[in-house]
């Protein structure tokens, strides 16, 4: 159990200082989160893998605008206080709409996954999500992943992945954007 802590310490303290180093420039768009999440299954497959509900903290989430409104996410979290084994790594792409200039961004998500519990396993992962910004630098995002899982990885199956947490973007936004900040 302790290792896992340190384990976790370790990822963030990693994680802190390599978006220091790369998100410090003024044109790239670098957004980093700390959030808490849960891995979802149906009671008949709880029965099966031991729990229907897996507690993670922290997740871990590196963000960067790539261009006309596609963001790519990779994001890293385990289960520390839970009896059941589940570690996912995941990435995925962003769409939002064309309100990643707003305070309010609604978002989907279509990407992948690794995730180590009995075995190493992948899933497709479709969701949904919206990051409330409420400072500059500070948001709130809430997000929801269906993971799918094929049959043939007995060791998985698909579940939904909630999460809610705080970002932080390295450049400040401007809250009351003006007509002349929007590109149309």
């Amino acid at each position: 159990m302790l290792s896992k802590v340190k384990f976790s310490f370790l990822i963030i303290l990693m994680t802190f200082f390599a978006i220091q180093t790369n998100g410090q420039n003024r044109k790239s768009e670098w957004v980093a989160g700390l959030s808490l999440a849960s891995a979802k299954y149906t009671d008949n497959q709880g029965k099966v893998l031991g729990g229907s509900f897996i507690n993670q903290s922290p997740r871990i989430n590196v963000s960067k605008y790539l261009f006309k409104n596609f963001t790519a996410d990779v994001g890293l979290s385990t289960a520390i206080f839970d009896t059941q084994k589940y570690t996912t790594f995941d990435a995925v792409l962003r769409y939002d709409f064309g309100t990643s200039m707003h305070n309010v961004v609604p978002y989907v998500v279509i990407g992948g996954s690794f995730i180590s519990a009995v075995k190493t396993t992948p899933t497709l992962n479709l969701g949904a999500g919206n990051t409330f910004w409420i400072k500059e630098n500070y948001g709130i995002n809430v997000q929801v992943l269906y993971k799918y899982s094929e049959d043939r990885f007995e060791s998985q199956y698909s579940h939904f992945y909630p999460t809610i947490g705080v970002v932080y973007s390295f450049k400040p936004r401007n809250l009351n954007p003006r007509l002349w900040h929007m590109n149309n």
